[in-house]
């Protein structure tokens, strides 16, 4: 008995030891995984607040582009190739829940050049160093000298409810656009802007936009400025969405304008000939979305010059007050990875009196006005965030007795490289 007694509490210790023994491990892989959950939160109470605060994007294009232009005389026409880079950074940095600063640099040409037209004209010109407001491209030039780096925009945010942001500073164009008919993509006004977004029901959000920008600062006389009110409708029904505007753009004391840059000089140039400005303006942009991912749609936007400009100066020029743009889109919503694509078509006007030549695309026809023509686009994802694009703008004299009864006509073609982070 003593024996049988003697082996069944050796058999319950070693039991009982072996128990103990897987314990042990059971107890060491808890503690371990309890160390790894606490070293995310270790590592991240690391980084300081402003931090996390900062988002930083930016973006990098090569280009090559080949451009055929006929002048007013042979002498003026010319077959061009460039080589040209566009780098542009930016971040934006949360303040608090309802402020937000944006700053970024792009780069750009150096010089704002005086055409020979104004030359011949005689006006007064000079030509100084400054940034082309519609372009941050760089052409492959000067003998590998080192390249400028210019502010693209810097500006704050206010947003004290989510259906109202109130913006300061040299900012994104705050205003509903379908084209660079009036606005050239790289042009960053600078001023005070409002923005009102309601949405009324699920379907239908209600938009109010506004702006005061200054265009030149003047000694002892009002500045030359820019009033603008914008007005329109989001509609949303299932894959088809659409938003329509309707604006109104008000150039004030373009006379006062200083000729110590370029665009000062060119200015005044156009009101000594008897141009200026009063614009309404409407755009449409409507999509129908496909399979949630493809994307087919239609653009639109029409400018008209309503001032009453003088005839006796200007003849039939005063009458040639309307520009306008229309366009088919389609392919991916998004274009991030390879196989997705987007295209577009437009055809566009523009009259020689319809709207401030320093404001449109600079691109077709060298960027003036008393031109038409049209612009095909494809681009093309390759991988996450690098993606390949093919521009052909073709554009012509809209109006040759405007034009020394000479034609002009300018073809330019743009392959790039785009890259994303």
């Amino acid at each position: 008995m003593k024996q049988v007694t003697m082996m069944i509490v050796a058999a319950v210790l070693a039991v009982s030891f072996t128990l103990l023994g897987a314990e042990e491990p059971k107890k060491e892989e808890a503690v371990k995984e309890e160390v790894k959950k606490e070293e995310p939160k270790k590592e991240e109470s690391l980084v300081p607040e402003w931090i996390k605060n900062i988002k930083l994007k930016g973006d990098f294009r090569f280009r090559y582009q080949y451009q055929n232009f006929e002048g007013k005389t042979e002498a003026d026409s010319f077959e061009r190739n460039r080589l040209r880079y566009r780098a542009r950074i930016g971040l934006e940095a949360k303040v608090n829940d309802w402020a937000k600063v944006n700053f970024g640099i792009a780069s750009g040409s150096y010089e704002s050049k005086i055409t020979a037209d104004q030359l011949a004209a005689g006006d007064d010109v000079k030509a100084s160093l400054g940034q082309d407001l519609r372009s941050t491209n760089q052409t492959f030039d000067d003998f590998f000298s080192h390249k400028p780096v210019w502010i693209d925009y810097a500006f704050a945010e206010f947003t004290p409810w989510s259906w109202l942001t109130l913006t300061g500073g040299k900012m994104k164009n705050p205003f509903h656009t379908t084209s660079e008919l009036i606005w050239d993509g790289d042009i960053t006004p600078e001023g005070a802007a409002l923005q009102f977004k309601y949405a009324v029901i699920d379907e239908l959000s209600l938009l109010a936009n506004a702006g005061i920008f200054i265009l030149d600062e003047v000694k002892a006389v009002d500045d030359p400025m820019m009033a603008v009110v914008q007005i329109g409708a989001a509609i949303k029904v299932s894959d088809f969405d659409a938003t329509a505007t309707l604006s109104y753009y008000d150039p004030m004391n373009l006379m006062n304008a200083e000729t110590n840059t370029g665009e000062g000089t060119k200015m005044l140039g156009y009101i000594k000939q008897g141009y200026y400005w009063k614009n309404i303006a409407a755009a449409l942009d409507a999509s129908y979305t496909i399979e949630e991912k493809y994307q087919i749609g239609f653009l639109g936007e029409m400018t008209a010059n309503i001032y009453d400009l003088n005839k006796d100066a200007l003849g039939a020029k005063a009458d040639d007050n309307l520009a306008f743009f229309v366009g088919l889109k389609g392919g991916t919503k998004a274009l991030k990875d390879l196989g997705d694509f987007q295209s577009s078509i437009s055809y566009r006007q523009l009259g020689i009196s319809s709207w401030i030549p320093f404001l449109i695309d600079a691109d077709p026809l060298d960027g003036n006005v008393n031109a038409e023509g049209i612009k095909f686009d494809i681009k093309a994802g390759l991988y996450k965030n690098f993606s390949a694009a093919a521009t052909l703008n073709y554009f012509w004299t809209l109006d040759k007795k405007f034009n020394s009864d000479k034609t002009n006509k300018d073809l330019i073609l743009q392959l790039d490289l785009n890259y994303k982070f």
